[in-house]
């Protein structure tokens, strides 16, 4: 959605011949573009004598914006530079964001204020002051919901949108026609950064439209993609007959064959049709990884080779572990002789670990001091990298997936932590409205995710593995503590992180609150806000009977005994709880895929924290069981697998 000075008297004079019943406004030479992007974003609509009327978004958001003229919230329209957007999809992005988190932050206080969306409230219960959206913000988010836009691309339009890179990336990188832009952000093809519009990305929409006019549409005049286009393509696929002139018109875009089979490019813009039918997606998913957890998928890589030559070497939580010290000792030596005596201009990271470890006379005691395998195991087994799994000759074996290898594959690359910001940056465009904001696009090129048109291979690979891997539920107990912090809604980074003592806590501050994105149970939106995610509501529910001190309130272990248990009994509807035979609890075991020592180990945990009883799995134990099954898309998205594979080996890092 768009409106700009231009727009803004269009829809105002529109409002004003409705008002006197006149429809004087016709479609015409000097006013066509106004016009044409006012109907694409469904806002106003043209009979057959091309008369203009408003629709009912069209009429609404003009109803409003001659009422905020008048109270003085908002400066007359002739007041306004000619390329300032009253609405856009940052704006659009801005009022989401503020409502979902219950106020309205710095980012966006004056681009919201300067539009007349923000109203000042006190808090009954600290007595606190703060921003919040106010009515006329609401509406027009509840407007642009109802809008409906028209989807329709010329063979010109068609020729821009190629030219165009995919994004995120700088927005002034759109140069040329600025009419086609508008058309472009109208239909909700490509959309704008918080607060300021520096990055643009094409939306999933956009996406789809993008892909399919890469490998066809390639006609030098008429239409491209409208909806009586995509209509037909759909009526060919679903075996029903279509007119002739239909039918050649879809070859001649290389959207079907001679034989009537669906084409590359067919295939995307039937994901167009579907995605401009169907509303966008509303979760975000992401994924994260530190480099001392991918040090541990290489050294279980290098153990299983080993395995294959003496059997008696594996994986094991103690040679890992015997490994990753003999790695560490050699790296902090190497990094102490690069340094010598000027330890100090060490990166912050690796310094305080160095001083310790100049001092150290126990290495193996300075690595539990420093490093904790347990938890980058739990870690890399909650993000579906890892399994832990059992033989006849060890009871607890960590084995790479299928998705851990890939990782790797892409690691031996270029070695480097992976941040939720930056995969979500390239995830969060399959929003109607999203693109990510400055700081998460520079985070993205760092960590060599985007390049400088759109996402690299890497960048694609990561966006499919967040909408891919089956997460499992774990906190430290350092996350638990951060996520307790975190209420349902309004709370914000800076509030968070302004708990810091010093710069290492705000680092690791920041990191807790990258996994718990990660593994769905927050949302960082472009604003700053912060909102706990529905799986997020009912872990905190689910926890909020295990002791504040508990070393790990939740592991991925523990998570496969409560779900075997469950599997195996019978559920008691009246008192919350899943009752289980003895004689089934050898049934779980098998289930668990653990080994009897290790189940029996974490059946005890789960006791302890309040997830199960003697016999039972308890109602907080179906709640965590609950909350895993909303940290997982409910069915497979239509998205990056489909793009990752499409992309892969194509895209220029």
């Amino acid at each position: 959605m768009i409106v700009k000075k231009v727009h803004a008297e269009m829809l105002l004079k529109l409002l004003n011949e409705k008002k006197k019943g006149e429809h004087l406004t016709v479609l015409e030479e000097k006013n066509e573009n106004v016009i044409r992007v006012l109907e694409r974003e469904g806002l106003l609509s043209l009979d057959s004598n091309l008369n203009a009327r408003l629709t009912y978004a069209g009429e609404g958001i003009a109803i409003l914006l001659n009422e905020l003229i008048e109270s003085g919230k908002l400066s007359p329209v002739d007041k306004w530079e000619d390329d300032w957007k009253w609405l856009g999809s940052s704006v659009i992005a801005m009022l989401d964001s503020a409502q979902k988190g219950g106020k309205v932050t710095d980012v966006s206080l004056k681009p919201l204020q300067d539009r007349g969306f923000v109203e000042k409230v006190k808090d009954d219960k600290t007595k606190k002051e703060f921003y919040q959206v106010n009515e006329a913000g609401k509406v027009i988010l509840d407007l642009f919901k109802k809008a409906s836009p028209l989807l329709v691309i010329s063979s010109e339009l068609a020729n821009f949108i190629r030219e165009l890179p995919a994004g995120p990336t700088l927005s002034s990188r759109i140069t040329g026609n600025k009419y086609y832009e508008h058309l472009l952000e109208a239909m909700r093809l490509i959309a704008y950064s918080v607060p300021s519009s520096d990055i643009f990305a094409f939306t999933a929409l956009g996406q789809a439209v993008k892909n399919a006019l890469e490998t066809g549409g390639f006609v030098s005049e008429g239409y491209v993609i409208t909806p009586d286009i995509l209509i037909s393509l759909a009526e060919l696929i679903d075996g029903n007959e279509i007119s002739d002139k239909a039918l050649t018109w879809l070859q001649a875009l290389a959207f079907v064959d001679s034989e009537k089979n669906l084409l590359p490019a067919g295939e995307w813009a039937m994901e167009a049709y579907r995605l401009w039918k169907k509303e966008a997606r509303t979760d975000l998913w992401s994924f994260s990884l530190e480099e001392e957890e991918v040090a541990v998928l290489e050294v279980i890589e290098i153990l299983w080779k080993k395995n294959k030559e003496n059997p008696e070497i594996a994986p094991t939580f103690e040679q890992i572990k015997k490994e990753l010290v003999d790695r560490k000792i050699k790296e902090y030596k190497k990094l102490l002789d690069k340094y010598g005596k000027k330890i100090k201009e060490m990166p912050e990271k690796y310094r305080k670990i160095a001083e310790e470890f100049a001092e150290a006379k126990n290495y193996e005691k300075w690595f539990d001091d420093n490093f904790n395998l347990r938890i980058a195991l739990f870690s890399l087994e909650s993000f579906n990298l890892i399994e832990t799994v059992t033989n006849d000759n060890f009871k607890e074996l960590f084995s790479l997936t299928e998705y851990g290898e890939k990782v790797l594959e892409d690691q031996k690359i270029k070695r480097r932590e992976i941040s939720s910001s930056s995969v979500k940056s390239i995830t969060m465009t399959r929003k109607e409205f999203s693109s990510p904001n400055i700081e998460w696009y520079e985070k993205a090129k760092e960590e060599g995710l985007i390049g400088s048109n759109e996402p690299t291979k890497s960048g694609y690979f990561y966006a499919y593995l967040a909408e891919n891997i089956e997460r499992k539920p774990y906190l430290t107990k350092y996350e638990h503590e951060i996520f307790k912090m975190i209420p349902e809604k309004g709370v914000t980074v800076d509030e968070v992180l302004s708990k810091a003592k010093n710069d290492d806590e705000k680092r690791k501050l920041k990191w807790a609150l990258e996994k718990l994105e990660a593994r769905h149970f927050i949302e960082i939106l472009p604003d700053g806000n912060i909102v706990e995610t529905e799986a997020g509501k009912l872990m905190d529910k689910a926890l909020g009977g295990v002791a504040s001190g508990f070393a790990t309130p939740v592991t991925p272990v523990m998570y496969r005994v409560i779900k075997a248990l469950k599997e195996v009994g019978s559920l008691y509807q009246t008192e919350k709880k899943v009752r289980i035979l003895p004689k089934k609890y050898k049934e779980a075991v098998k289930k668990s895929g653990l080994s009897e020592e290790v189940f029996a180990e974490a059946f005890n945990i789960c006791k302890k924290a309040g997830f199960v009883g003697v016999n039972t799995v308890n109602e907080t134990g179906l709640l965590l069981l609950e909350a895993v099954d909303l940290m997982n898309p409910e069915e497979t998205l239509e998205g990056y697998t489909d793009i990752y594979e499409y992309k892969k080996g194509t895209v220029k890092e």
